[in-house]
């Protein structure tokens, strides 16, 4: 599969949330997101979900790809909790891509700042600093962010926008082929 990010809606198929940080290595990206120092250790993709359903945790998955190092979560989206992406993106730039059961939602954050952050359902309705700042991209891939926009390519879009938008890729043998290194959220 090439490095583009359309692969995930169909190998996270419970859902997803994708965290870009540029600049950051994999351990420093981990912290920031609260996993447990102690707990970070090289770990493949499936040990890591079944450690998750064995011991009931959460675990956040890291590396590194093009300059941006990026945190994979199955089923949950821990950058949307309180504080986690103002903690990442802290002296750099950062977006995170959700498509769970419950919510899809993009985040582009910069220096703890909120630029511009929506639910790809409803690009119209925007949140941040600066909401506006992605509209031409956001155009370009299907998520019209004029006031009156009927529809939208939801998820899709949202994946084609970060990679347009900030050249985020990521190839799915970086995450299913190998180890990464995995941290675990305090519960």
């Amino acid at each position: 599969m090439d490095g583009t990010l359309g692969w995930l809606t169909k190998a996270f198929d419970t859902g997803f949330s994708v965290t870009f940080a540029e600049g950051l290595d994999a351990r420093t990206l981990l912290l920031r997101m609260g996993c447990e120092p102690e707990s970070i250790d090289w770990i493949d993709e499936v040990d890591c979900q079944g450690r998750q359903l064995d011991d009931d945790i959460v675990m956040i998955r890291a590396g590194v790809h093009g300059g941006w190092a990026f945190a994979v979560q199955a089923w949950g989206a821990r950058a949307l909790e309180g504080g986690v992406m103002a903690a990442v993106s802290a002296g750099t730039r950062a977006c995170t891509l959700v498509s769970t059961m419950t919510i899809p939602w993009f985040a582009y954050w910069e220096d703890a700042e909120p630029i511009c952050d929506f639910d790809p359902g409803m690009p119209s309705t925007r949140h941040g600093t600066a909401p506006d700042h992605l509209n031409p991209v956001m155009a370009q891939v299907g998520l019209d962010p004029s006031p009156d926009a009927t529809g939208s390519t939801s998820v899709s879009g949202m994946l084609l926008l970060a990679e347009r938008a900030f050249g985020v890729t990521l190839p799915y043998e970086a995450v299913f082929q190998g180890e990464l290194l995995g941290g675990v959220v305090p519960g």
